[in-house]
């Protein structure tokens, strides 16, 4: 799969998340139907890796698509200003006409950005890529709020 490499940030993560880390859990969410795009984003909006699924062609061009992960990352931190009082944020769903858009909140200040089909299983695939992400030592979840069941073991661990 072909990471579109032209949007990418070169700055390195501080271990455990280092960027091949992150390229591969990327890539292996890809792997799953109904998954349009899977990228990790950092505090300024910009993509650190990640692309689109293969054979996927973008529904918008690639400053609208800079724009959205810029916005992405404010409505995150807006919503982080009630945590104190509501809980933290576990991810935040947006449906479009042509898609929906999951985000998914990490360690430093971080963002998991997808794109998924409009009638894809939200709930399902958020539950996934958080017990991939949380399996292999990148995902550490402020709040046990979003339940994973007993054994959601649904995807390869990558180590």
């Amino acid at each position: 799969m072909k990471i579109d490499e032209s949007s990418q940030c070169k700055e390195d993560l501080k271990i455990p998340l280092t960027n091949e880390g992150l390229r591969i859990l990327c890539h292996r969410i890809c792997d799953e139907p109904k998954i349009r795009f899977c990228s990790v984003i950092n505090s300024l909006g910009r993509i650190v890796t990640g692309g689109f699924s293969k054979g996927i062609k973008p529904l918008d061009s690639e400053d609208l698509r800079q724009m959205l992960y810029i916005q992405s990352t404010l409505e995150l931190s807006m919503k982080g200003e009630f945590d104190d009082t509501l809980g933290n944020v576990n991810f935040i769903t947006t449906y479009r006409d042509n898609t929906a858009i999951i985000t998914i909140p990490m360690t430093q200040n971080y963002l998991l950005l997808m794109s998924v089909e409009r009638n894809a299983q939200i709930e399902q695939i958020v539950k996934k890529t958080i017990s991939l992400f949380e399996s292999n030592g990148i995902l550490d979840r402020k709040s046990k709020s979003t339940s994973l069941g007993d054994n959601p073991n649904y995807f390869l661990n990558v180590h």
